[in-house]
Formats: C-alpha cells, structure tokens, sequence
C-alpha cells in the first residue's frame, strides 16, 4: 500500500510538474501569438506606407515627364525665338544699309539739283 501511495504521490508530482509545464506553454503561446499580431499590424503598416511611396513616386514621375516636356516646348520655342531675332536683326542691318543707300543718292540728287537751280537762277538773271 505503502508502494501504491508513492507510486500515486509521485504521479501527483508528475501531474503538477505537466500542468505548470502546460501553463507556462500556454501563457508562452499567447505571448507569441500577441507578438505574431503585432508583427502582422507592423507589416499591414509597411506595406501601407510602401504601397503610399509607390503612388508618390508615380505621381513625382509624371510631374517630372510633364515638367520635361513643358522644359523641351520652353527651349524649341526660346530656340525658334532666337532665330527670329537674329533673323530680324539681319533684316535691320539690311534696311539700314538699303537707308543709307538711299540717303546718298537723295543727297546726291539734292545736291545736283540745288546746282541745277542755282545755274537756272544765274541763267535768268
């Protein structure tokens, strides 16, 4: 009996151990199942704010394409502009000497008949 009452104490014993080995499992388990959830909203998180750049970074893209474009219309305008005024300039020097021309030939014409008044004055005196 005395067997059988060891035999029971030591089972008693075993049975404790297992259910405070069971409880410290279980308390372990939830432990890691909180941090698996806190791991999970972290990650939900992360991929939130990556999935947020992503569309920043698509939206900065096609700022920077449209900013290009309106840059390249800018600069062949500037460029045709450009050539306008050298074209215009050209143009100037052109008229100035095309004026000048001009001005000779007056003065040589004013010239010529304020001589030819002159003899027909003297002519009828």
């Amino acid at each position: 009996m005395e067997k059988v009452k060891e035999k029971l104490a030591n089972l008693r014993s075993e049975a404790e151990a297992s259910n405070a080995l069971a409880e410290e499992y279980e308390a372990k388990i939830k432990q890691l199942e909180l941090e698996s959830t806190s791991k999970d909203h972290e990650l939900l998180s992360i991929q939130i704010r990556a999935k947020n750049l992503e569309d920043q970074l698509d939206k900065a893209e096609a700022q920077l394409q449209l900013t290009s474009a309106k840059y390249n219309e800018a600069d062949l305008k500037a460029e045709e502009a450009e050539r306008t005024v050298q074209k215009l300039e050209q143009e100037l020097i052109d008229k100035e000497q095309h004026y000048e021309d001009i001005l000779e030939k007056y003065t040589g014409a004013k010239t010529e008949l304020d001589e030819l008044a002159r003899q027909f004055d003297e002519f009828l005196i």
